[in-house]
């Protein structure tokens, strides 16, 4: 019976955040195995490219939720939108070290050091 209590209140609390957070995040990009590539490197970039872009949009949107809660917000939403932010980094971080396992030649910066 007490889990049955706990699902229900993170379903409210969940549909709460959703209500107030419009911020939609974009599915994973799918970046094939190495021999796959070969030949399919145009559309692999651009997928990777695009999903990047939105899940900056997606980081961006989350940010300004958490700005425009203010003070006024839950402790509990905002902690929500942090993890979300979080969660999303940790993802983006994920998928540029998966791309580059598959590019190592795009794995350069520009920054001297």
């Amino acid at each position: 019976m007490g889990m049955d209590r706990l699902a229900i209140a993170l379903m409210l609390c969940g549909a709460a955040v959703d209500v107030r957070a419009a911020c939609e995040e974009p599915p994973l990009v799918q970046i094939p195995p190495a021999e796959e590539i070969d030949g399919n490197e145009d559309r692999v970039e651009a997928d990777t490219e695009a999903y990047f872009q939105a899940m900056q949009e997606y980081v961006n949107c989350i940010r300004t939720e958490l700005d425009a809660a203010g003070d006024d917000a839950s402790e509990l939403y905002r902690r929500i939108l942090v993890q979300r932010n979080n969660a999303a980094v940790a993802e983006a971080e994920a998928v540029q070290r998966w791309y580059f396992s598959r590019f190592p030649d795009a794995a350069t910066t520009d920054d001297p050091e």
